[in-house]
């Protein structure tokens, strides 16, 4: 069984369109084909964000890889970036207010960009990881990803309670 070759797509050959009402972006390669219901993913979300996007239909099936959101029409631009923002969104903590142990779970009270919020990890060394120095990423229990982008830019306090867990 043989393996397709990955298609790489520059900037130019890419346009992004939202129909009304529509979930997805329609997303055209200029004078190839259409995407009714495109997906745009990330390959290397972490490492590099803004290169290397896959195109998909809505089944999943990548067409191409977008090699970087630079030189994109602005309309496309703000189209695919907002797209992306809701399938990556990660909120940061910028502060803990509370850290506790319950029923074998830790449970976080956290600060972030967008308010006050609760959650709860299980297993703390299997879904926490240190992603580079002093930056982590939480995976809660219900699957929402939370990221600690400088452990040492935090208050002393949440550094306090982050000791329990390190």
């Amino acid at each position: 069984m043989g393996s397709n070759p990955v298609r790489y797509l520059e900037p130019e050959q890419v346009r992004a369109f939202r129909p009304e009402g529509a979930i997805h972006p329609r997303i055209e390669v200029v004078d190839e084909f259409v995407i009714l219901s495109g997906l745009i993913k990330r390959i290397f979300p972490l490492s590099n964000p803004n290169d290397y996007l896959s195109i998909q239909d809505g089944s999943g099936k990548e067409l191409g890889v977008l090699k970087t959101l630079n030189r994109l029409d602005p309309d496309t631009l703000a189209i695919l970036i907002e797209e992306l923002d809701r399938r990556y969104f990660t909120p940061r903590i910028l502060q803990i207010d509370a850290l506790h142990n319950e029923a074998g779970m830790w449970r976080f009270d956290v600060q972030t960009q967008r308010g006050s919020t609760r959650f709860f990890v299980r297993n703390w060394r299997d879904n926490a990881q240190e992603i580079s120095t002093n930056r982590w990423q939480i995976l809660s229990v219900d699957g929402a990803r939370f990221e600690i982008m400088n452990l040492e830019a935090l208050d002393a306090k949440s550094q306090r309670l982050m000791d329990q867990l390190l």
